[in-house]
């Protein structure tokens, strides 16, 4: 009886560790589009309707990613939790 404790207790514990494993990419990506695009939309004071942004790279776990209102361009960077670090404009 107390076997069926223990393991039902351990069964339990179990559920609750932690996902240590990484996000899927696609999920990461859409998370660090959706960053730059809501920091642009905010920069330019324009819901985030107004802003479409796409995943262009990434190097050493920070994205680029381009952001376009109208037919201005933005470029963010974005690390691997969804932060962004910094936006430019790189046509101005």
């Amino acid at each position: 009886m107390r076997s069926i404790l223990i393991l039902s207790a351990l069964a339990l514990l179990a559920g609750c560790v932690e996902q240590t494993a990484a996000p899927a990419a696609d999920d990461l990506r859409a998370r660090q589009e959706a960053a730059c695009t809501a920091t642009i939309a905010a920069h330019i004071r324009q819901p985030a309707a107004a802003v479409a942004s796409r995943w262009l790279s990434e190097t050493g776990g920070v994205a680029k990613v381009e952001a376009v209102d109208g037919n201005r361009r933005h470029l963010c960077d974005v690390d691997g939790r969804g932060r962004v670090l910094g936006y430019s404009h790189p046509d101005a």
